[in-house]
């Protein structure tokens, strides 16, 4: 019986109870002993007795409104390098750009300028021959591979005989050599089917009839005169040999 009793108390019943039993029993006795105003009066076990289990949990309301952007946050550390990439596709080809300007001209070259003329106390060397049939007028020449400054004259040039040394002359037909301001003509081989044995060194480009002894700028002629038959079965003279020049001192 205890039980049905128990089931059918809350705790909207017990106040609708005590509610009942003050009103009947009158208000001075409430108010000097036992007036309730708030559920702190009331033993904290009775009132857990008295509360109802929890209902259950209502449906979700809506979204709140996004809050403001926070400030930015601060730099991260430096990452690991990543892995080399695959090589990208050759690109297209660029425009040809403009032509530059024409650069400065250079300096002189020396000694070999075209156009230029030997150095002063430069030395240029070469060779000499000539064959040809008795009787007949026997002229070598010597030409220079680069001109001189100025024409040599007749104290300046020198023929050299095999055997021979002088101060303006001390190299050999093997190794010409001259001094400065000098040409040495230097004898190789001579048959001697000459009527000269010594020729006349003359500056190319005169007359052979009125020579001048010496040298041009551009080479000189050896003038060995008519060549003479010496042997019955040798009727051709020859002869050959080096030269070399040496600009004079500035």
């Amino acid at each position: 019986m205890f039980s049905r009793i128990r089931k059918r108390f809350s705790y909207a019943n017990v106040t609708a109870t005590l509610a009942l039993f003050f009103a009947m029993t009158g208000g001075a006795l409430a108010a000097s002993h036992y007036l309730i105003t708030s559920t702190k009066q009331i033993k904290p076990s009775v009132l857990s007795a008295l509360k109802g289990k929890a209902g259950p949990a209502g449906a979700n309301g809506a979204n709140g409104a996004n809050g403001a952007v926070g400030p930015a946050g601060g730099q991260g550390a430096k990452g690991e390098t990543g892995g080399t990439g695959p090589q990208g596709l050759e690109g297209k080809e660029g425009k040809e750009g403009k032509a530059g300007k024409e650069g400065k001209a250079g300096k002189e070259g020396s000694p070999w300028t075209d156009g230029g003329t030997l150095p002063p106390e430069k030395t240029e060397t070469g060779t000499w021959s000539y064959s040809e049939p008795a009787g007949a007028q026997v002229i070598a020449s010597i030409s220079f591979a680069i001109p001189l400054a100025k024409a040599l004259e007749e104290d300046a040039v020198h023929w050299v005989l095999q055997d021979e040394r002088t101060n303006e002359c001390k190299g050999s037909a093997e190794k010409p050599e001259a001094a400065p301001g000098s040409l040495c003509v230097y004898e190789a081989d001579d048959q001697g089917k000459t009527l000269l044995t010594t020729p006349v060194i003359i500056r190319s480009g005169r007359s052979i009839g009125a020579p001048e002894r010496g040298a041009s700028t551009a080479g000189a002629l050896l003038d060995f005169g008519e060549a003479q038959e010496t042997n019955e079965n040798v009727r051709t003279a020859f002869g050959n040999g080096t030269w070399a020049v040496t600009a004079p001192e500035e």
